[in-house]
Protein backbone atom coordinates (compact mmCIF):
# COMPACT_ATOMS: atom_id res chain seq x y z
CA UNK A 1 0.00 0.00 0.00
CA UNK A 2 1.45 2.98 -1.10
CA UNK A 3 0.22 5.77 1.02
CA UNK A 4 1.37 9.87 1.16
CA UNK A 5 1.38 10.49 5.16
CA UNK A 6 2.84 14.18 4.27
CA UNK A 7 -0.37 15.32 2.88
CA UNK A 8 -2.15 14.92 6.02
CA UNK A 9 -2.73 18.10 7.92
CA UNK A 10 -2.96 16.53 11.48
CA UNK A 11 -3.94 18.82 14.76
CA UNK A 12 -2.06 17.25 18.29
CA UNK A 13 -4.44 16.67 20.70
CA UNK A 14 -3.61 17.36 24.16
CA UNK A 15 -5.21 14.65 26.01
CA UNK A 16 -3.71 16.04 29.22
CA UNK A 17 -6.14 18.68 29.32
CA UNK A 18 -9.68 18.75 31.14
CA UNK A 19 -12.05 20.63 29.48
CA UNK A 20 -13.72 21.59 32.53
CA UNK A 21 -13.37 23.29 35.75
CA UNK A 22 -14.63 20.14 37.92
CA UNK A 23 -14.61 19.45 41.43
CA UNK A 24 -15.12 15.97 42.88
CA UNK A 25 -16.73 15.07 46.48
CA UNK A 26 -16.52 11.21 48.15
CA UNK A 27 -15.47 10.47 51.02
CA UNK A 28 -12.57 10.69 51.43
CA UNK A 29 -11.59 14.02 49.52
CA UNK A 30 -11.99 16.25 47.35
CA UNK A 31 -10.40 16.41 43.48
CA UNK A 32 -9.87 19.43 41.69
CA UNK A 33 -9.22 18.49 37.47
CA UNK A 34 -6.23 20.10 36.04
CA UNK A 35 -8.15 23.01 33.91
CA UNK A 36 -9.32 24.20 38.09
CA UNK A 37 -5.43 24.66 39.08
CA UNK A 38 -4.86 26.00 35.53
CA UNK A 39 -7.27 28.70 35.37
CA UNK A 40 -6.02 29.25 39.28
CA UNK A 41 -2.43 29.69 37.54
CA UNK A 42 -1.07 26.40 39.44
CA UNK A 43 -1.00 27.67 43.11
CA UNK A 44 0.94 26.46 45.45
CA UNK A 45 -1.56 27.28 48.49
CA UNK A 46 -5.64 28.09 47.98
CA UNK A 47 -8.05 29.44 50.41
CA UNK A 48 -10.82 27.83 50.99
CA UNK A 49 -14.08 29.72 51.50
CA UNK A 50 -18.01 28.73 52.17
CA UNK A 51 -21.04 30.09 52.11
CA UNK A 52 -23.34 27.94 53.87
CA UNK A 53 -26.19 29.34 53.39
CA UNK A 54 -25.53 29.81 49.77
CA UNK A 55 -24.69 25.94 49.46
CA UNK A 56 -21.64 27.82 47.24
CA UNK A 57 -17.78 26.40 48.36
CA UNK A 58 -14.76 28.23 46.10
CA UNK A 59 -10.99 28.30 46.21
CA UNK A 60 -8.98 31.21 45.50
CA UNK A 61 -5.17 31.38 44.38
CA UNK A 62 -2.63 32.55 47.32
CA UNK A 63 0.38 31.85 45.76
CA UNK A 64 1.12 30.47 42.20
CA UNK A 65 3.76 27.64 41.71
CA UNK A 66 5.26 26.12 38.60
CA UNK A 67 5.71 22.58 39.70
CA UNK A 68 1.84 21.52 39.99
CA UNK A 69 1.20 19.47 37.27
CA UNK A 70 -1.99 17.43 37.52
CA UNK A 71 -5.00 16.98 39.41
CA UNK A 72 -5.37 18.00 43.64
CA UNK A 73 -7.12 15.81 46.04
CA UNK A 74 -7.39 17.24 49.72
CA UNK A 75 -8.69 14.85 52.03
CA UNK A 76 -8.14 17.56 55.41
CA UNK A 77 -11.02 16.91 57.41
CA UNK A 78 -11.29 20.77 58.38
CA UNK A 79 -12.49 21.00 54.42
CA UNK A 80 -14.48 17.82 54.34
CA UNK A 81 -16.66 18.27 57.63
CA UNK A 82 -18.22 21.28 56.74
CA UNK A 83 -18.80 20.78 52.64
CA UNK A 84 -20.70 17.42 53.88
CA UNK A 85 -22.93 19.56 56.56
CA UNK A 86 -23.67 21.74 53.75
CA UNK A 87 -24.33 18.98 50.84
CA UNK A 88 -26.45 17.12 54.26
CA UNK A 89 -29.20 14.83 53.53
CA UNK A 90 -29.14 15.66 49.24
CA UNK A 91 -25.83 13.61 48.67
CA UNK A 92 -25.74 10.18 49.60
CA UNK A 93 -23.10 9.14 51.76
CA UNK A 94 -20.35 7.05 49.76
CA UNK A 95 -21.01 8.34 46.64
CA UNK A 96 -18.85 10.55 44.34
CA UNK A 97 -20.50 13.88 43.32
CA UNK A 98 -18.76 15.90 40.22
CA UNK A 99 -19.61 20.17 40.60
CA UNK A 100 -18.92 22.19 37.54
CA UNK A 101 -16.60 25.08 38.63
CA UNK A 102 -16.93 28.22 37.44
CA UNK A 103 -14.28 31.52 37.46
CA UNK A 104 -14.93 34.94 39.04
CA UNK A 105 -12.35 37.28 36.79
CA UNK A 106 -12.65 40.10 39.45
CA UNK A 107 -12.25 38.02 42.22
CA UNK A 108 -9.80 35.49 40.81
CA UNK A 109 -12.00 32.62 42.63
CA UNK A 110 -12.95 29.55 41.15
CA UNK A 111 -16.69 28.82 42.82
CA UNK A 112 -18.60 25.43 43.13
CA UNK A 113 -22.43 25.89 43.36
CA UNK A 114 -22.75 22.68 45.45
CA UNK A 115 -26.51 22.33 44.94
CA UNK A 116 -25.72 21.87 40.97
CA UNK A 117 -23.94 18.80 42.06
CA UNK A 118 -24.27 15.50 40.03
CA UNK A 119 -23.69 12.26 41.74
CA UNK A 120 -21.36 9.93 39.50
CA UNK A 121 -20.14 6.23 39.31
CA UNK A 122 -16.15 5.84 40.28
CA UNK A 123 -13.93 4.99 37.19
CA UNK A 124 -12.98 1.61 36.55
CA UNK A 125 -9.43 0.95 37.66
CA UNK A 126 -7.25 -0.38 34.99
CA UNK A 127 -4.62 -2.76 35.48
CA UNK A 128 -1.30 -1.58 34.73
CA UNK A 129 1.28 -3.81 33.36
CA UNK A 130 3.78 -1.70 34.78
CA UNK A 131 4.36 -4.63 37.89
CA UNK A 132 6.23 -6.88 36.27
Amino acid sequence: MNFDFSALNFETIDSNINAYPDMFLNQNGVTFTKKVLEDLSYPAYVLCLLDAKARVFAIRSCKPKGEQKGVVTISNKNLLDPLRAVTGEDWIPGKRYRVRGFWVADAKTMCFDLNEGVQEDFRPVTPSNDAE
